[in-house]
């Protein structure tokens, strides 16, 4: 996977009754699934670390074009300890303006996941000491948000996505379907997230860095999808919300 590019997102809102024959469409399409993960279908999970009041929530609602998340990510339901000397955990820089988005992103271990969770200063101490270039700068701005901006762990969002890809494999058009979002207010990777964030939604994410092909066009007018500014993690602070009192 790649540690650092941009490029393009755009995102549909769809019914999950859809995703079947979607999925159907973009095999047709000549799309193939994501190699990387032979099932076709995984879980993504992510937690969102936060300021005291929430800016990357308000900013948002607000529509600010430019913005940021800073959040760490697994594929799957919990932290993989069999190998713990094994990177396992992404911590990622997601910042966007408009519908331009850029990812910064470094592995870490298990082990170094832990000691960010008990301190972020003592984890980027063990994280920096192995490397270089490109990678350190991110652990550098990743440690440096979570100090001056008083981040903390705060949310997880848990879904299952489906993923496929059109073209050269260091360009690719890639579609995403993501479904049963469930969310939970921890500072924890966790299974069982108890809040469900979208019943019977589903969304579907374009990415690409140049122009779109016709098949990308013709499965937009096909099922008449319309481009959402639909954010998976502000749907699960306002799921969150109902369950949780959260302050302002």
């Amino acid at each position: 996977m790649q540690n650092t590019f941009s490029r393009f997102e755009f995102k549909y809102p769809i019914q999950d009754h859809l995703i079947s024959r979607i999925e159907d469409d973009l095999l047709l399409l000549g799309f193939k699934r994501d190699v990387k993960f032979s099932s076709g279908q995984y879980t993504v999970s992510s937690v969102y670390f936060e300021t005291p009041h929430l800016s990357d929530f308000f900013d948002k609602i607000g529509g600010i074009l430019g913005r940021r998340k800073v959040r760490a990510r697994i594929y799957g339901k919990e932290v993989n300890n069999t190998d713990r000397s094994r990177p396992s955990v992404s911590l990622e820089i997601k910042e966007k303006y408009d519908m331009m988005i850029c990812k910064r992103r470094i592995w870490i271990t298990p082990e170094e996941w832990e000691t960010l969770l008990e301190s972020p200063h003592a984890a980027y101490r063990k994280i920096s000491s192995r490397r270089v270039g490109k990678e350190r700068h991110v652990a550098d701005d990743f440690i440096f948000l979570l100090a001056s901006q008083q981040r903390k762990p705060f949310l997880l969002v848990q879904y299952e996505r489906k993923a496929f890809e059109l073209g050269a494999s260091d360009n690719p058009i890639r579609i995403t379907l993501d479904f049963d979002i469930f969310a939970k207010k921890t500072h924890l990777f966790s299974p069982h997230p108890n809040v469900a964030v979208s019943r019977k939604k589903a969304v579907m994410e374009l990415k690409f860095k140049d122009r779109l092909p016709w098949q990308v066009k013709f499965l937009l007018t096909k099922y008449n999808l319309k481009r959402d500014a639909y954010s998976k993690y502000a749907a699960s602070v306002d799921a969150v919300k109902k369950f949780y009192p959260i302050s302002r």
